[in-house]
């Protein structure tokens, strides 16, 4: 019980707050930069997600740029015995981009998107969000994870989920 009393404490500290503030202020879009990202999303991700879905991948791709520290160290992976840290933030010019793009979407969702993408020189989605533009970052978040993986093998794996060994060996269910 006392922990939880200098937990609470410590959490009114205005520095406490003045830094939890910051932290997530650095990749919050504004009302209509987060509607462009939401019309963006419905071109880019598959129409299978329905709005529910794309509109939580919206909120997870913003809530992963709110947690996004450059310099992190990177999971080396197997095989991969070399330490390497997070690039920089790729958000610094998402803002910038969606402002861009909100007006001339109104012409053509589908046209918009692609010629940003052009004009942007991406020609694959990254294994990773890069910052080259916020409609192949939105791509490369989702189908770099769990969801993504799913829908494209039509399977609900899991991939970051443990299902536990009583049915590790137990076919996963299909993907609805």
């Amino acid at each position: 019980m006392n922990r939880r009393r200098f937990v609470h404490w410590l959490s009114t500290l205005p520095l406490w707050n003045l830094l939890g503030k910051r932290a997530v202020a650095q990749s919050t879009f504004s009302a209509a930069e987060l509607a462009t990202l939401r019309e963006v999303a419905g071109v880019v991700l598959p129409s299978a997600l329905g709005k529910t879905r794309i509109d939580a991948v919206v909120s997870g791709f913003v809530g992963w740029l709110g947690a996004y520290r450059p310099g992190a160290e990177m999971s080396t992976g197997y095989g991969f015995p070399r330490v390497q840290s997070l690039p920089g933030n790729p958000s610094a010019h998402y803002a910038a981009q969606l402002r861009e793009l909100a007006p001339k979407l109104a012409a053509g969702k589908r046209e918009a998107v692609a010629a940003a993408l052009e004009e942007s020189k991406v020609d694959r989605i990254p294994q990773r969000p890069d910052g080259k533009h916020i409609a192949s970052d939105l791509m490369s978040y989702f189908y770099a994870g769990s969801d993504g993986q799913d829908l494209l093998y039509g399977v609900a794996i899991k991939r970051d989920d443990c299902r536990g060994l009583p049915n590790s060996g137990d076919r996963p269910p299909a993907w609805s």
